[in-house]
């Protein structure tokens, strides 16, 4: 089941990183490319915007966070699942309701709030108010797992707010550290938020040599030169910072106690406000819909929902049956498990510009052309990028069943895979859970399927992203209002699924 496992993300991964690594070694004279100083100062700009997104996410995320998880709050969780809703689409989708509300026509709109949109303080505060949720509910995970003695210990001789500022944040460090890396890797590699609203970023120079009328794969795969240094700098930060031990702290058991902070109406505000700027956008997006008609919308989306819904839900079962192992592995330390999961964490974190060079090179090939030009490769493609995601999700999730359980059916004759079964069939919600965080993963990506896409089978996503520029507002709303829907039909089987969890 290992060796399953790793041929997986061996054939997902390693073509891909393989030829970009060939086309860098074998460039030597063409990275005089790299010498213009524009190149450089739209590095420096990604980097800045995607660390002020990071920094701007986390002085949200992290008050939000504790006070979901330690704040009497009236409709706690439906503010909760309102707030985490937006992490589950594309923010190019957001970026666009915003636009309907403070557009030069929009709602709200005017020429002041038009300009601050499309320029760089536009572009942190989408993706800040898209990526904040990951901080929020990866803190409120941390938070909940936090051993209840040391809270009340704190207590005694404190506040409340002492008490989590100065225990609970830092016992949930790990999943912090974690989250803010994501983040900033999911706004080093956005495109589809800067492109729509015209902020030039590092990653549409390879974009543009893949994609765009400027086509050139080798000045790509020279281009993308910079991004590795930044990726393996992300890729170094997780593994010291936060790694098995962010494993360990989303893995804990959350514990029943009383709430740290009473009801108050400043904190029901916060929550409110919190999972209103999730929501808003999106219901500018279904306001803007209504001007469609149903045939025309028909019309327009094709096979495209069916597209990226085919090839997400078949790249997720892939992903599942590597997260049973790899998961279950890597959660109980084990070093092959520990390799593999570096290889996936390593694919997750490089922009997505890189995996979409590298996939291009390394699969458009006659001999491979069936593979290519078919949906297979965004299975490919989504199977690279994310299985990490999924892999850590079920480690949280093994984390919690005890390690003795496993040791005692190996006592009675239980074999790998029959103790692995067992396993599966104790976590078979959470099993439910992984696939569903797959799937919406996969369902939300832009900006690698954008880069490979088969003739004719492109995705809902990058269907809405082409329309955008020439096609009826109106449908280009209704056919985001579509992938919400979509998105959160998969969304809510999770949900009822950790609902329905079995109490610790």
């Amino acid at each position: 089941m290992t060796f399953a496992a790793a041929s997986i993300l061996f054939i997902a991964i390693l073509p891909p990183l393989a030829h970009v690594g060939r086309e860098l070694l074998g460039s030597t004279g063409a990275l005089a490319l790299l010498g213009e100083g524009r190149l450089w100062w739209l590095l420096a700009r990604s980097i800045s915007l995607s660390l002020a997104v990071t920094l701007l996410a986390l002085a949200l995320g992290l008050p939000l966070g504790v006070l979901f998880a330690r704040a009497t709050l009236p409709l706690s969780r439906l503010l909760f699942a309102a707030h985490v809703s937006v992490v589950f689409l594309p923010p190019f989708l957001p970026a666009l309701g915003w636009f309907h509300l403070f557009g030069r026509e929009g709602l709200f709109g005017g020429e002041l709030s038009a300009r601050l949109l499309f320029s760089d303080v536009g572009v942190v505060l989408v993706l800040a108010i898209c990526f904040t949720p990951i901080i929020t509910a990866l803190t409120a995970i941390g938070v909940r797992g936090v051993e209840p003695s040391l809270e009340e210990a704190a207590r005694l001789v404190g506040s409340p707010l002492r008490a989590a500022t100065r225990v609970l944040v830092p016992c949930a460090a790990p999943a912090v550290v974690l989250g803010a890396i994501v983040v900033f890797a999911l706004a080093f590699s956005e495109l589809g938020v800067p492109m729509f609203l015209r902020v030039d970023v590092y990653p549409a120079v390879v974009f543009a040599r893949l994609g765009g009328m400027d086509f050139a794969p080798g000045e790509a795969a020279i281009f993308v030169l910079p991004l590795v240094v930044v990726a393996i700098a992300l890729f170094w930060l997780e593994r010291r910072f936060a790694g098995r031990r962010a494993v360990a702290v989303l893995g804990s058991r959350a514990h029943a106690r009383e709430p740290l902070f009473r009801p108050h109406p400043v904190t029901f505000a916060l929550a409110s406000l919190a999972a209103l700027a999730s929501v808003l956008p999106l219901l500018s997006l279904a306001a803007q819909m209504r001007r469609a008609g149903l045939e025309e919308v028909w019309r327009w989306t094709g096979a495209s929902a069916w597209n990226g819904l085919r090839a997400s839900a078949l790249a997720a079962v892939l992903m599942t049956l590597v997260a049973v192992v790899l998961g279950r592995g890597l959660a109980r330390r084990s070093a092959s498990s520990g390799w593999l999961d570096g290889l996936a964490t390593l694919a997750f974190i490089l922009p997505s510009s890189i995996v979409g060079v590298g996939i291009v090179g390394a699969w458009n090939r006659p001999a491979t052309n069936w593979l290519y030009a078919s949906f297979g490769i965004l299975i490919v493609g989504f199977v690279a990028r994310y299985s990490a995601v999924a892999t850590r999700a079920f480690a949280a999730a093994v984390a919690q069943v005890p390690a003795s359980l496993e040791d005692a059916a190996r006592t009675v004759g239980a074999g790998y895979l029959r103790r692995l079964a067992l396993l599966a069939g104790m976590t078979r919600r959470e099993l439910v859970v992984t696939f569903v965080f797959a799937l919406v993963f996969a369902l939300r990506d832009l900006e690698t399927a954008a880069l490979f896409y088969p003739p004719g089978g492109e995705p809902l996503t990058v269907r809405i992203f082409t329309l955008e520029a020439n096609g009826p507002p109106a449908v280009v709303s209704a056919l985001a209002v579509l992938h919400v829907l979509i998105t959160f039909a998969a969304a809510s089987v999770g949900l009822v699924a950790l609902a329905r969890r079995r109490s610790p």
